[in-house]
């Protein structure tokens, strides 16, 4: 398997300190690695922008003007698969991070064993992934659709309503039929005919649900404790 890894680190004499060993990890678990080195959130985006070229990033934290939380924001916005590790000197911002889908939290000097371990991480996710597409039949075809990028499923009368992060999607099918082929502990009830990605999910409270795109979905009272239970365990788990 070919893993692309991207360093993003504006401190030049570190790429060599990580490379070496993210190198020796790739060699004692036989992956093929191919790494990129970018000394800056602005460099990243301009030589590389929307595409989907990395399967994960170590990104700097504090790097001058835009900084590793800012830079990570905007990919995720067109990348929910990347798997993501912060590097940094400061902790304020570990529980932001991991609401951004982060898979770890490196505080500098970084130790091998602890990168090791987010490298793991990294690549058991990655494994997932391979497995993370369904098939819908939307008028009269076979539709692939990828479950990391479903934001929301919705009964509408007869019919359900699949918000994705490029365009909405409506059939005739059961919530019941559709949350047998999704992730219980990732996609939860936000109501009786709502189901909501965790991926998505920006706050809870015991009224609604708010979606990073703004959209707010009202939370059942019988609900909220497993939803709010969910999110607690999904991201600071």
């Amino acid at each position: 398997m070919l893993v692309r890894l991207a360093i993003v680190e504006d401190d030049e004499q570190l790429h060599s300190y990580y490379g070496k060993m993210i190198e020796a990890w790739a060699k004692a678990q036989n992956v093929r690695l191919n790494i990129t080195y970018v000394e800056s959130a602005e460099e990243y985006l301009f030589k590389y922008g929307e595409q989907h070229l990395f399967d994960i990033l170590f990104l700097d934290v504090c790097m001058k003007d835009m900084n590793g939380m800012e830079l990570a924001r905007k990919i995720r916005t067109f990348d929910r698969r990347v798997q993501i590790v912060f590097l940094t000197g400061k902790t304020e911002f570990v529980f932001e991070g991991y609401e951004i889908g982060a898979v770890r939290y490196l505080v500098k000097p970084v130790k091998e064993n602890e990168l090791i371990k987010a490298l793991d991480a990294c690549m058991e996710k990655l494994a997932g992934s391979r497995d993370d597409y369904l098939t819908i039949k939307y008028h009269g075809e076979n539709l692939r659709l990828s479950r990391s990028d479903i934001v929301s499923v919705k009964v509408e009368g007869h019919y359900l309503q699949m918000q994705t992060t490029d365009e909405v999607y409506e059939w005739k099918a059961s919530l019941r039929e559709m949350m047998d082929k999704l992730d219980s502990e990732k996609f939860v009830m936000a109501n009786r005919s709502v189901l909501v990605n965790l991926e998505f999910v920006s706050k809870i409270t015991r009224e609604e649900c708010i979606l990073e795109n703004g959209e707010s979905i009202p939370v059942s009272r019988g609900a909220y404790g497993p939803l709010n239970e969910a999110f607690m365990k999904y991201f600071f788990r």
